[in-house]
């Protein structure tokens, strides 16, 4: 299980913690921060993505958040292989809200998916964006 520690949560609007997970992780325009203890969520904060687009690191930003893991819905190859390089925990295949998401990561039932952006639109399992 994943009781404590901060992640982030790659959302699609600035609802914080009731917005829903995003669908691919280089177009995400917010990430929820989310510290855990003991498996309960005790802070969280908005944070405003750099945006997707040439000379950003999307990894390298996740990394300066501070987090050990992030939990997104669609993922590249790319960017798993960037985030895994800097110890950060990737979490593919989560849907609903930010909190249900951190829920499921936090008590392990978060289903294990493959890294992939299949699922939202404009893009195939290999489109080859992180």
């Amino acid at each position: 299980m994943n009781t404590s520690g901060t992640i982030a949560v790659a959302c699609e609007s600035a609802d914080g913690l009731a917005g829903n997970v995003s669908g691919h992780f280089g177009h995400t325009p917010y990430f929820v921060v989310v510290e855990l203890a003991d498996g309960r969520i005790v802070s969280s904060r908005l944070v405003t993505s750099p945006g997707h687009g040439q000379g950003c690191s999307m990894p390298g930003f996740v990394e300066s958040l501070g987090v050990r893991a992030v939990i997104v819905g669609g993922i590249g190859a790319g960017a798993v292989n960037g985030l895994r390089a800097r110890g950060i925990e990737v979490a593919p295949g989560a849907t609903g809200n930010a909190t249900m998401a951190v829920r499921a990561f936090a008590s392990g039932t978060l289903p294990k998916r493959e890294p992939g952006c299949g699922g939202h639109a404009g893009h195939g399992r290999s489109c080859g964006h992180g």
